[in-house]
């Protein structure tokens, strides 16, 4: 299997590109048109040709900071950002420093995947809310190619 064999750059390339990937991408249907909202691991876009900016990027952590928190029902977000981040830097101590365990990596982006799965069912459930869960599924097949292999190993498995 090709992601068994990647290099520590390589697998660290790929999940640093999902932070360039929506977790959760939400289409909105109103009365003031089509909205597009693209839940990011670090940030809100939300695109609506009707509102003035039409296109708006809101920081996470401006939802914290706001007294409320987080909009309701999506509250596995923060544990969702919380495990990218962690795969993240398991990511980067693997090629930086040369330390890494993959299982730990692995474990930790297919949570971070999981959870994102669990922000886009929290938005399923409303009537003018189409929800895709672009980036959890992208977190997992990358769980699954470059750190499957080990845990298949683990398992006593070589394939």
């Amino acid at each position: 299997m090709a992601g068994a064999l990647a290099s520590p750059r390589r697998r660290l390339t790929a999940v640093a590109l999902l932070l360039a990937c929506p977790w959760t991408v939400l289409v909105i249907t109103g009365p003031n048109g089509t909205a597009v909202n693209g839940v990011f691991p670090l940030f809100v876009l939300d695109a609506n040709l009707a509102l003035s900016p039409p296109v708006r990027v809101i920081p996470v952590w401006r939802f914290f900071l706001a007294g409320g928190g987080i909009p309701r029902n999506p509250e596995l977000w923060p544990t969702s950002v919380l495990t990218y981040l962690v795969a993240l830097a398991s990511a980067a101590s693997g090629h930086v420093l040369g330390r890494e365990d993959p299982r730990f990596t692995g474990g930790a982006l297919a949570l971070a995947g999981l959870t994102g799965l669990g922000v886009t069912w929290a938005f399923s459930h409303r009537l003018v809310y189409t929800s895709l869960p672009a980036g959890a599924l992208a977190a997992l097949a990358l769980a699954w190619w470059y750190y499957g292999p080990a845990f298949r190993g683990t398992l006593g498995r070589d394939g």
